[in-house]
């Protein structure tokens, strides 16, 4: 087989302040073909969006200082990352925490512990839209 063109990867940046939790995201990811980058802070985070543009952001909600939803306000301020699909990654699953992750502009919601399978057919349907 071909080996895959590295523009048509999909970058994916992890941002999560455990980070076994991110490594273990990673790891995963990695294993099935994504191009993976991780940080541990959201100020390391918006850093990282600024300088390699992902495709999707794993973004953990409950970061100290700057939470989930500042990061994701602020990095879809960022030029190149208006487009990118930021998924919320929480503890809360209500329809409350819901509407606030859509209102700080993610695109999707997944409760921890995260359904593997869930993500995976997330990204596979991710993929295919922005190849």
């Amino acid at each position: 087989t071909e080996p895959e063109d590295p523009a048509s990867v999909l970058r994916v940046m992890i941002v999560d302040d455990n980070p076994d939790a991110a490594l273990m995201l990673s790891v995963l990811l990695e294993a099935t073909g994504y191009d993976v980058v991780i940080e541990n802070s959201s100020g390391g985070g918006l850093a990282l969006a600024a300088r390699c543009t992902p495709g999707v952001g794993l973004l953990d909600i409950g970061l100290p200082g700057m939470d989930g939803y500042q990061l994701a306000r602020r990095v879809r301020a960022l030029p190149g990352m208006e487009q990118a699909t930021l998924i919320a990654i929480t503890g809360y699953g209500q329809a409350e925490d819901r509407r606030k992750t859509r209102d700080a502009g993610f695109q999707h919601h997944l409760v921890k512990p995260v359904d593997t399978a869930e993500l995976l057919t997330l990204l596979q349907a991710l993929s295919e839209t922005k190849s």
